[in-house]
């Protein structure tokens, strides 16, 4: 029996950029694949050319269904899936080269493992977790999995054998369905290999104000986000009961180690997004505060404890200082391409920032390690955090580097360029 590969490819008006994944996919030297197309309502001509490339491959199939979201398309592509294997691209990605399915179909074969992740490119974010097979029956492996955002909550940058996926995505949410559906399924998966090579192309509408700009980004330029609570966070939270019901029922020995996951790592994500959109410093510092105002967000920092690290006490003067120092370490790494993971800096600036370590430290948690790393100064990243914290003035350091200009109430902004 061969072993074919199931694409699942959910589609809302992606006339624009359906045919480039579809060009991207037949291109790959692993032939053996099923490409099931999913039109979603599509009021545009997503579907004449859907049904144009069906008649020229005959591996592709399209399902039309009215409109009903992402999460009832994918759940049709799964319900219709006849391969052993399932991956999931989204209809204005791609792949970056055309040995990307062979790739991962091969590290998934020699290491045994259920599910193969690669790693991507994408406008905000990276993939942290090195190359390595992880077994996920082993308490620390797994954390050290999950803690991953991206090599845990994306679909897009994984194959997967079909037997783990056996939970549906959920209808009705909005926003990080595909995280939640990855969570309820994650039970299903024992051993991950992790390939570090860029297979995938993550795209995302750049920066616009307009009608046009991509979800995630059209958040951080509505009029005077900060004061809303529409952040990636505050979006995230309102999931929240979502997840802890997930990890009660699947992971219920790992409840208090999994369920303030996501309600930490997301401030770091709405930080990544402001910064890469231009957000002010003071919009930024100003959205920061807020969430460090919420009960959940204090809970999470406090639940830190039980891994030896003391919350200290802050102000608002220390935010707007991490802020600042966080900031400046942005667009320092970006201005100058430096070979450095941003979530590590980010990490370890937040440690030193409002944490202190205690005698006994359990580095099985990602910040616990980092500040663990900063002590013993061996990684660039640890490096790079020590320096940066021994500066005295950022003045001028900031003067090589791009400057926010803002009014006074912070309702627009431009960037100058770098000199």
């Amino acid at each position: 029996m061969k072993d074919i590969i199931s694409i699942i490819i959910p589609c809302y008006n992606a006339a624009k950029t359906l045919s480039r994944t579809l060009n991207s996919i037949r291109e790959q030297d692993y032939k053996d694949l099923e490409i099931i197309i999913v039109n979603d309502g599509s009021t545009d001509n997503t579907l004449d050319i859907a049904e144009k490339y069906s008649t020229i491959d005959s591996r592709i199939r399209v399902i039309t269904q009215d409109n009903g979201g992402v999460s009832v398309a994918r759940n049709n592509g799964l319900k219709n899936a006849t391969g052993k294997y399932v991956v999931f691209i989204d209809a204005d990605d791609n792949y970056t080269t055309p040995y990307a399915l062979s790739k991962m179909m091969t590290r998934l074969k020699e290491t045994g493992a259920d599910m193969c992740v690669c790693n991507f490119t994408h406008p905000c974010f990276e993939q942290y977790l090195g190359e390595g097979v992880y077994d996920l029956t082993d308490r620390k492996q797994f954390l050290t999995f999950f803690q991953d955002f991206f090599a845990h909550g994306m679909p897009w940058n994984k194959l997967a054998k079909r037997e783990c996926y056996t939970e549906d995505f959920a209808v009705g949410i909005k926003f990080n369905e595909d995280e939640l559906f990855n969570l309820d399924n994650l039970h299903n998966v024992k051993k991950v290999a992790i390939l570090d090579e860029v297979l995938h192309n993550y795209y995302c509408a750049p920066y616009n104000p307009s009608a046009e700009a991509s979800a995630v980004n059209s958040i951080y330029s509505a009029d005077k986000f900060w004061e809303k609570k529409c952040t990636i966070w505050h979006m995230g939270m309102k999931n929240y009961e979502y997840r802890v019901r997930s990890i009660s029922k699947f992971h219920p020995e790992l409840k208090e180690d999994m369920q303030y996951v996501r309600c930490f790592d997301f401030f770091f994500w709405d930080f990544f997004l402001m910064a890469k959109n231009r957000v002010p410093e003071e919009c930024i510092a100003y959205t920061c505060k807020g969430i460090f105002e919420e009960k959940l967000f204090i809970d999470t920092l406090k639940d830190k404890e039980r891994y030896g690290l003391k919350l200290r006490q802050f102000t608002e003067s220390d935010i707007d200082a991490f802020v600042k120092l966080a900031y400046y370490a942005f667009r320092d790494i970006k201005s100058y391409n430096k070979k450095l993971s941003m979530y590590k800096v980010f990490l370890g600036l937040f440690a030193k920032f409002f944490y202190e370590l205690t005698d006994h430290v359990d580095d099985i948690d990602i910040l616990a390690k980092c500040y663990l790393d900063l002590q013993q100064n061996t990684s660039a990243e640890a490096m790079y955090v020590n320096n940066l914290l021994d500066i005295k003035s950022l003045e001028s350091a900031e003067k090589s580097c791009r400057i926010i200009l803002f009014d006074n109430n912070m309702s627009s902004w431009r960037g100058v360029k770098e000199n």
